[in-house]
C-alpha cells in the first residue's frame, strides 16, 4: 500500500500504547454539542462531529514508546512511553491560563471563542472536550472552524507552485487591501480562493469605487458641507424623515445590528458586505438627489436639503469606516479623519446611526480622500 498525498510505501507496525477511554465520553460529548446550535459553528462542522460520534469512537492512544519518540513527555508512573502530541498539545489551551489554578480559579479559561482550522475540527471538539470533561474542566464555549484558502480551487501546494507570496502581494496591493481581500473572500463554511485578479478588485470596486469615492463626492468644496450642523441634524433625522431618504435611512438603522450578527458567528465576509451594500445605495442616492444642483439655488429650503442629502450619505461612510477599523485600520481612520470624526468617536458603540460628530469643536473635512485608494498599475 501506498499513502495518496506523498506517494510513500506504507510500513505496518503494530505496538503498545496507553489508551484514553475516548468511548466512555459518546454520549456526553453528543448531549453537550446538542445542547447549543452554535457551540460548534459552522452548522456543516457542527454536523460532522455528530455524525463522527453517531458511528462510534475508539480510545484514543495517548503515547508511543520512548525508544521510538525521544522527545516529549514521560508517562508518569512509566517513563519508557512518552505522552503522545494531541495530549500535551491541547493542555496548553488551560496551562497558559496559568492550570492548575490556585483555588481552582481560573483567569480567562475557557476562552468565549477558540478559532480552529476545519482540518482540526476532531481534535479540539471531541478529543479536547473529552479530556475536559475527564479532569472536570469546563467545557469549550464556542469553537468557531474556518475554511482553507486555495488557488485556482486547488489546495496550495509549493511543490505544485500554487501559493501565494504575502510579502509580494502586500508590497503592489497595500496591507490593508489585501487584509480586506481575504476577510471579504475567506471562508467560514467554504473554502476561500486566492486571485490577484480578485484583489484588484476588491481595491478597485469596493474601497476606492464604493467608500473612497463617497466621500470624496460628499466633501467636495464646491458642496460647502457644512459638518458642525451635523449633531443637531442627526438628532431631529432619528425622529423625522423624509420619504426621500426611507430607504437608505432604513440600512444605515440596521447597519450595526445586522453586521454584529454575522459578526459573532465569524462570517467576517459577509458583515463587511453589508457595509459595502449601504456604500452603494448612498452612492445611488447622492447621484438620484443631485447635491451639485441644489447648492447652486439660492432658496433656503434646496440649501437645507443638501445638508440633509450630504449627512446621509457621510453617515453612510462615516459608519462603513467604523465597521471597517478591525480590517483596514490605516485606510479606516484616515478616512474617518477626512470626515471630520474625532478620536473618540470611533468604538462600536459609535456605530449607530446618529451617534457621529457629538465631540464639541469646529468641524471641516480634509480633502484629498479619493487618493486614498491609488489607482493600481
Amino acid at each position: 500500500m501506498f499513502a495518496i498525498e506523498s506517494g510513500q510505501p506504507v510500513e505496518w507496525i503494530s505496538e503498545v500504547n496507553y489508551k484514553f477511554k475516548l468511548s466512555e465520553f459518546k454520549d456526553r460529548l453528543i448531549e453537550w454539542i446538542e445542547s447549543s446550535q452554535d457551540v460548534i459553528y459552522p452548522e456543516i462542522r457542527r454536523n460532522e462531529v455528530l455524525a463522527w460520534l453517531r458511528c462510534g469512537v475508539d480510545d484514543l492512544s495517548v503515547s508511543r514508546p520512548r525508544s521510538r519518540l525521544k522527545w516529549g513527555i514521560p508517562v508518569p508512573g512509566d517513563d519508557k512511553h512518552t505522552i503522545y502530541v494531541w495530549v500535551d498539545a491541547l493542555v496548553n489551551y488551560a496551562t497558559v491560563d496559568g492550570y492548575p489554578w490556585r483555588d481552582n480559579k481560573p483567569g480567562f479559561f475557557p476562552p468565549d471563542v477558540q478559532v480552529i482550522g476545519k482540518d482540526i475540527v476532531r481534535f479540539h471538539a471531541v478529543y479536547w472536550p473529552a479530556l475536559l470533561m475527564a479532569a472536570g474542566l469546563p467545557l469549550p464555549k464556542r469553537i468557531l472552524a474556518h475554511a482553507h484558502w486555495t488557488m485556482g480551487a486547488q489546495k496550495m501546494s509549493k511543490s505544485k507552485g500554487n501559493v501565494a507570496d504575502p510579502f509580494e502581494a502586500i508590497e503592489r496591493y497595500g496591507l490593508d487591501t489585501l487584509r480586506y481581500f481575504m476577510i471579504r473572500n475567506g471562508g467560514i463554511a467554504d473554502d476561500g480562493d486566492y486571485s490577484e485578479d480578485e484583489v484588484h478588485v476588491r481595491h478597485k470596486k469596493d474601497l476606492a469605487g464604493q467608500l473612497a469615492n463617497l466621500a470624496a463626492r460628499c466633501t467636495s468644496e464646491s458642496l460647502k458641507v457644512n459638518i458642525d450642523e451635523f449633531p443637531a441634524l442627526g438628532k431631529r433625522l432619528q425622529l423625522d424623515f423624509d420619504h426621500r431618504d426611507a430607504a437608505l435611512r432604513s440600512m444605515l438603522v440596521d447597519l450595526s445590528t445586522k453586521a454584529k450578527a454575522l459578526f459573532d458567528k465569524g462570517e467576517f465576509g459577509r458583515g463587511l458586505g453589508l457595509a459595502f451594500d449601504v456604500l452603494a445605495e448612498a452612492n445611488r442616492y447622492i447621484t438620484d438627489n443631485e447635491p451639485w444642483i441644489l447648492v447652486k439655488s439660492g432658496e433656503a429650503e434646496q440649501q437645507a436639503r443638501l445638508q440633509v442629502v450630504l449627512f446621509y450619505s457621510l453617515e453612510a461612510v462615516r459608519l462603513a469606516s467604523i465597521l471597517l477599523l478591525p480590517t483596514i485600520p490605516e485606510k479606516a481612520n484616515r478616512l474617518l479623519d477626512h470626515i471630520a470624526v474625532d478620536d473618540s468617536e470611533r468604538q462600536w458603540s459609535h456605530a449607530q446611526f446618529g451617534a457621529g460628530w457629538q465631540t464639541p469643536g469646529p468641524k471641516q473635512p480634509i480633502p484629498g480622500v479619493a487618493s486614498l485608494f491609488p489607482k493600481l498599475a
